[in-house]
């Protein structure tokens, strides 16, 4: 894969219009277009300065409070050589904390869930019907192939998390104001 295919990969993956880009990087739309698609030569410092924007742009999705070096790109080609048993592993981590809080939510025992992570069994529909509506991206568990769809609901989970620590914050205030406290 050339610098401009990963970098027209990157952009469509994420959602990231093209517009946002050519603002940060203080040039038309029509140039970088025509620099991504068009042109022979492609130098190493725009490549590096835009995908800078893009790591910038994705450092803004933090799903978590906690402050971790991990990154929280679900998709990178990293994770995408791990196994199902290993995504899934990954997602449990990412999503619930660990294994056990999995399989409470997938109402499943843990042994059962360990199965699937160890590569003993194989999750059947049921078990991927399970997991899908916990948010779990099925092509990427299946395939290591992420959709845009996984991509717009962890933003939107970002969203939640931060107007539900906003919603914390206002009823403190309201609290310590309340005559009494």
């Amino acid at each position: 894969m050339t610098k401009q295919e990963e970098i027209k990969y990157l952009l469509h993956t994420l959602g990231i219009k093209l517009s946002m880009i050519a603002e940060k990087l203080d040039m038309k739309v029509q140039t970088l277009s025509f620099l991504l698609n068009e042109s022979l030569e492609f130098d190493d410092d725009l490549y590096k300065r835009i995908k800078h924007i893009i790591d910038e742009y994705q450092f803004e999705l933090n799903l978590f409070e906690e402050t971790n070096n991990d990154t929280l790109d679900l998709f990178t080609d990293e994770k995408m050589q791990f196994g199902i048993g290993e995504r899934m592993r990954w997602f449990a981590k990412k999503k619930y904390g660990t294994l056990k809080k999995l399989a409470e939510a997938m109402n499943i025992s843990p042994q059962q869930l360990q199965q699937y992570i160890s590569g003993k069994r194989e999750p059947g529909s049921k078990i991927l019907i399970k997991l899908l509506r916990l948010g779990c991206d099925v092509n990427w568990l299946l395939g290591g192939r992420e959709s845009i769809e996984s991509y717009k609901i962890y933003k939107l989970e970002n969203e939640l998390r931060k107007l539900q620590n906003s919603f914390q914050q206002i009823h403190s205030v309201i609290q310590k104001a309340e005559p009494g406290h």
